[in-house]
């Protein structure tokens, strides 16, 4: 019987490396009968010695190197003691000792530390790739020798499709097929090559290619178990095949299922194969063992070139650093004529000529503080020499400070009395100062009081104008009612013909009624009735236009009303114009008036302003004074000083002759490169 699940555990050999590039689809395969699972594990000791190997390598150099901190006065280390330097001079030995390492074992660690590190490196990814390369190998092989056998398989349709009509291992059909699986089986050295199907109880063997006389083999019909992602993409007619898994009762493991196919392309049935890991640890062993054969003397060749650069680079840069120290013990006992040596193009080289610039620099130098100590002593003894001179100029400058003294006090009194007619001018400047600002305000009043009077005024002409138009048309509107007074009279009139004609009407009527006797009684009635209403129709129009007579006499009335009307609403517009034009006349007298007064005012702030510099100026004349007769004693107190201070130079010029006596021993003490034109 075979389990078919997940991964459950992986084994920690080099197979295990590749686990990560395993398809997600991985199963177990479990079968009922006994396998010996050591044999799937033949691989495993090889990559481990391997891969220690490549870890010894890698970190030869580092244990060599912790070893190599224990060994003092070898290998290029020693040991150094501290000294310290003791405010007076003494110099005590530390009793801790600090272990250095010299600079021909640090470059030859530098460069070799990376070499080894990265044919480790190099190693372990060479390992990496090989055995990947031969488990996708392995995987591709049995892929394609299933898909192969399953299309040999489907050439044989009937035979598969009787033996599941039939269902039994005695039938000559599964006699037939588990040949054919046997004899793949055998040709190609799978572990296990097996035919299985889907049916409505799930997954079942139908035939099994182990031998004849193998007792444990799979009869028709034993269920299997499939992880479901494997069923969804075998019943999508894919082929599935699985990485390397790990089972504790069968080893390590790699199948492949395929679907069966008959000529029209429809899946009668499904085919596995399980295939032995040890087959792929084999391979991966033989492949890892070639790339080591090619990669390690590779490897050798190029440590070995990489060891005679590091001594030839080395042996160079310790002689730059052998000439650098030597120069620089020079200098450091006093001797500046050393010439360090640029033997490499490189910043050792630069040091070198660094080293000999500050050589240069530090003689300039000493040759500047001899010249100095000679110019030293030249000036200590003019420095005496000006210290006699200040002191007779000192002495003229005390008398002529006396009569500056005398003169500032009388220009103090001076001062005074200008002072106090400033402070009159200020007085009456202020009184200039409040008429101003009187008669500016009073300005400002009347200016306000004509700017209301015009806008009263303004507004009494606006309401003038807006009842002269109201007069213009009430007389419009008089006009116009005449005009229809007339036209109504003269209507009346017309009327009043009218009548006339239906009273000669009715009259001829009646005579045309009376003619006509008893057939024109109706008639006459009829004309009579006319009549009267034509007699009573004259009277209302005569009433009509008495009225319409009165009614025009009191508009033309009205009329003579609204012309004297207009008559005086135009006298008074042009009384209230000339109010405004003379309101005009006084606004523009106020505004010159406030004019004037603003730059009087304007003259009276820059008097006050030129009062005040002037009191300004004076103020400080008097302190100027009052300060020349403080400078005047504190000169005098100065000069006084400064005959006490010149004996004392004369006594420093003194100690700076020794003192440049001194520096010029202590420079003589270096040596240095003389020219023909130093003094010796």
């Amino acid at each position: 019987m075979k389990n078919f699940m997940n991964p459950v555990k992986t084994n920690p050999t080099g197979l295990g490396l590749f686990l990560f590039v395993q398809h997600p689809l991985t199963i177990l395969s479990q079968r009922s009968r006994s396998f010996r699972s050591n044999r799937f594990r033949s691989g495993s000791s090889l990559f481990s010695k391997q891969l220690m190997f490549t870890y010894v390598n890698l970190n030869l150099g580092l244990i060599f190197i912790s070893s190599s901190q224990f060994t003092i006065n070898s290998m290029g280390l020693y040991e150094k003691p501290v000294v310290l330097t003791t405010s007076k001079g003494e110099q005590n030995v530390r009793q801790t000792r600090k272990i250095k390492m010299d600079l021909r074992l640090k470059l030859y660690l530098i460069i070799l530390v990376p070499l080894l590190a990265m044919g480790g490196l190099i190693m372990w990814t060479t390992i990496h790739s090989s055995e990947n390369a031969s488990v996708m190998t392995m995987q591709h092989n049995n892929q394609q020798l299933a898909v192969n056998t399953a299309s040999l398989l489907g050439q044989e349709s009937e035979l598969i499709k009787t033996l599941s009509s039939t269902a039994s291992e005695e039938s000559d059909e599964y006699k037939s097929l588990r040949d054919e699986l046997v004899k793949v089986r055998l040709q190609s050295g799978a572990l296990y090559v097996y035919m299985y199907n889907k049916t409505a109880d799930g997954w079942i063997y139908t035939v099994d290619g182990a031998d004849w006389d193998d007792a444990e083999y799979s009869p028709y019909g034993t269920t299997m178990e499939f992880n479901p992602q494997i069923q969804e993409r075998l019943l999508n007619s894919e082929v599935v095949t699985t990485g390397i898994v790990d089972d504790p009762t069968w080893g390590q493991l790699l199948s492949s299922f395929t679907p069966i196919k008959d000529s029209q392309g429809e899946v009668i049935s499904y085919l596995g194969i399980d295939i032995s890991a040890a087959s792929v640890n084999q391979v991966s062993a033989e492949s890892v063992n070639n790339a080591y054969r090619t990669i390690i003397p590779i490897f050798v060749v190029v440590l070995i070139l990489s060891l005679v650069m590091m001594l030839l680079v080395v042996r160079g840069i310790l002689r730059q650093v052998r000439d650098i120290k030597s120069s620089l013990e020079q200098v450091a006992d006093g001797n500046l004529t050393v010439v360090s040596k640029h033997l490499s193009n490189d910043q050792l080289g630069d040091i070198s000529d660094l080293i000999n610039v500050m050589a240069s620099q530090l003689t300039n130098i000493l040759k500047g503080i001899q010249q100095g100590s000679d110019t030293l002593q030249q000036s200590s003894a003019n420095i005496a020499e000006t210290a006699q001179t200040n002191q007779r100029q000192t002495e003229e400058l005390s008398r002529a400070i006396e009569e500056i003294a005398i003169g500032s006090m009388k220009q103090a009194e001076e001062t005074e009395h200008s002072v106090q007619h400033s402070e009159n001018l200020g007085k009456i400047m202020d009184e200039v100062g409040s008429y101003v600002q009187q008669f500016t305000h009073t300005s400002e009043q009347l200016s306000a009081v004509q700017v209301q009077v015009t806008r009263e005024h303004e507004v009494l002409l606006e309401k003038g104008q807006e009842n002269a138009k109201r007069v213009e048309h009430q007389q419009e509107i008089s006009n116009s009612l005449t005009t229809q007074s007339e036209l109504a009279a003269s209507i009346s009139g017309q009327i009043h013909n009218i009548l006339k004609q239906t009273q000669i009407l009715s009259l001829n009527a009646s005579i045309e009624a009376a003619r006509a006797g008893e057939a024109g009684k109706g008639f006459a009635v009829v004309a009579g009735e006319m009549g009267q209403l034509a007699q009573q129709s004259e009277r209302s129009i005569q009433e009509i236009d008495g009225i319409l007579s009165s009614f025009v006499q009191e508009i033309q009335r009205m009329g003579h009303h609204f012309e004297a009307n207009m008559v005086a609403v135009k006298e008074q517009e042009e009384q209230i114009a000339d109010c405004l034009q003379a309101f005009r006349q006084v606004s523009q007298l106020s505004t010159e008036v406030h004019e004037l007064a603003q730059r009087l005012e304007n003259r009276t702030m820059k008097m006050h302003s030129i009062r005040q510099e002037v009191e300004q100026h004076l103020s400080y004349i008097a302190s100027a004074t009052e300060e020349t007769s403080a400078m005047a004693e504190e000169v005098t107190a100065s000069a006084e000083e400064q005959q006490r201070s010149a004996s004392e130079l004369s006594n420093i010029s003194g100690q700076l002759a020794g003192l440049a006596g001194n520096l010029k021993s202590y420079s003589d003490q270096f040596q240095i490169e003389v020219t023909k034109s130093d003094p010796k």
